[in-house]
C-alpha cells in the first residue's frame, strides 16, 4: 500500500489564499437584479391569455337566422389587444344568462389578419334549443361585453401534416372555418390550395357566399362548389354530396377537412371510406352533438367539489355540463366535444352516453369522463377535477 502524502505547509498556505480568493470574486461581482421580464413570456402571455374581455363592435346579419357579431378588446376591462390565432380556431365565450354561466365555443370567421387589428368576428346561428347562440341572436348589439377565451383547436392547415391540397366539405353553418381559411390564403398568411364543396338545402342557406366569390375572382388557390339538395338551380349543383363530385376536384394528393352536422360527418365519414386514406388526411371540425328526445327520463345530479356538495336535476336530453351551467356552477371548459379536456371530471356513480371519440383508455379505467358531450341514463354523481 502506498504511503499517504503529507500536507505541507505550503499547501496550507495555498489553501488559505483560495479563500481570498473566492471572497474577493464574491465581493466584486455585479449585483444586478435577476431578470424575470423575458420577451418569451410576454409572447407567451399576448398569444396565450387566461381571459380576454371584449365588446360587440358591430353586428351583421347574414341571413334571418345567422349573424356575425364584430368584436374588439375591452380596455376598460384591461384587455388592450386581442391574441392572434390561426384559421379554423375557435374562442370559447362566456356569458351571464339569468343565473346561469355559459361557455360556447365558437369558430372565428375571419382572417387571422383581423386579430393585428384588435378584431374578430364570431359568426354565430339561431338553433331551436341554443340557449346561448339565441341569447347573441336575440339579445347581444353593440357595445355589449363579455369575456372569451384565448384562441385554441387545432382544426387548422400544418404543411407538416396536411397535403397541400385541401377538399373542404362543408354543410349549412360549417363553412365558417373554410372561410377564415380562404381570406388567410388571399391575405398570405396561409400558403395551399383550397377546393371548398358547399352544401346547403337552398341558396339562400350559402351563408359568406359574395365573400367567397369575391376570393376566388381573384385568387386560383381558392375554388368553391356550391351544391343544393331543395332547390333546382342552374347556377348551382343539385343533390347531394358524393364521391363523383369528389372524385372530380381530388388532385393526387389530399387533405380531407369536414365541418358540419354530426349526420353530416358520419354521411361524409362513409364517403372517404371508399379512399381508403390514412386517418391524419381527415380531419374533423368541432361540432356539439344533441339528443333528439320527444319523451324522456329525468335523473338526480350529485355534483361534488373540494369544499361544496350540489344536488341538481338532470335529463337525458341535456348534457351534464348544461344542467350544472344552468344552475351557476362554473366548471372549465371550452370545446364541448370532449376534445380538449377542461371539463374532465370522475363518474363517481351512474351511466352516461356520450359524443365523445376521444376518450383515452386510461380515462375509460379509471371512470374521467367529459361532462360536456355526456348525458345521463341514471342518477348520477361526479366529482370536478378542475
Amino acid at each position: 500500500m502506498s504511503e499517504m502524502k503529507k500536507i505541507s505547509k505550503k499547501d496550507i498556505m495555498n489553501f488559505k489564499k483560495l479563500e481570498l480568493e473566492r471572497q474577493k470574486v464574491i465581493h466584486d461581482f455585479n449585483l444586478k437584479p435577476i431578470v424575470t421580464d423575458y420577451f418569451v413570456n410576454d409572447l407567451v402571455y399576448k398569444l396565450h391569455p387566461d381571459i380576454q374581455f371584449v365588446k360587440v363592435l358591430e353586428v351583421i346579419k347574414e341571413s334571418d337566422d345567422v349573424k356575425t357579431f364584430v368584436i374588439g378588446p375591452d380596455i376598460d376591462k384591461g384587455t388592450n389587444n386581442l391574441a392572434y390565432f390561426k384559421a379554423g380556431q375557435c374562442i370559447s365565450a362566456c356569458v351571464k344568462i339569468g343565473v346561469g354561466i355559459y361557455q360556447r365555443p365558437y369558430t372565428i370567421s375571419c382572417s387571422p389578419k383581423n386579430a393585428l387589428d384588435n378584431k374578430y368576428t364570431i359568426t354565430i346561428k339561431r338553433r331551436d334549443n341554443g340557449i346561448v347562440s339565441n341569447y347573441f341572436f336575440d339579445e347581444v348589439d353593440k357595445g355589449y361585453s363579455f369575456s372569451v377565451s384565448a384562441p385554441f383547436g387545432d382544426f387548422c392547415y400544418s404543411s407538416i401534416r396536411d397535403e397541400n391540397h385541401v377538399i373542404a366539405l362543408a354543410e349549412d353553418s360549417g363553412i365558417i372555418p373554410f372561410v377564415s381559411m380562404a381570406e388567410a390564403i388571399y391575405d398570405g398568411i396561409e400558403d395551399f390550395n383550397l377546393t371548398i364543396i358547399y352544401a346547403g338545402k337552398t341558396k339562400n342557406d350559402l351563408i359568406f357566399r359574395e365573400k367567397l366569390d369575391n376570393i376566388i375572382c381573384k385568387l386560383e388557390k381558392v375554388n368553391v362548389i356550391y351544391i343544393l339538395s331543395e332547390e333546382n338551380d342552374n347556377e348551382f349543383l343539385n343533390g347531394l354530396i358524393d364521391k363523383e363530385i369528389i372524385e372530380q376536384y381530388k388532385k393526387e394528393y389530399n387533405s380531407f377537412f369536414v365541418c358540419g352536422s354530426l349526420n353530416f360527418y358520419a354521411y361524409i365519414n362513409e364517403i372517404l371510406k371508399e379512399f381508403n386514406l390514412p386517418k391524419k388526411y381527415i380531419r374533423h371540425g368541432l361540432f356539439m352533438g344533441e339528443i333528439e328526445l320527444d319523451n324522456y327520463n329525468e335523473y338526480k345530479l350529485t355534483v361534488l367539489t373540494d369544499s361544496e356538495e350540489f344536488h341538481l336535476k338532470c335529463n337525458e336530453k341535456k348534457t351534464l355540463l348544461q344542467t350544472m351551467e344552468e344552475s351557476g356552477i362554473i366548471v372549465p371548459n371550452k370545446c364541448h366535444v370532449g376534445e380538449c379536456g377542461y371539463c374532465r371530471s370522475k363518474l363517481i356513480s351512474g351511466k352516461i352516453k356520450t359524443f365523445d371519440e376521444n376518450i383515452r383508455a386510461a380515462n375509460e379505467i379509471h371512470n374521467y369522463i367529459h361532462p360536456c358531450c355526456s348525458f345521463p341514463l341514471s342518477d348520477i354523481t361526479i366529482k370536478l377535477t378542475n
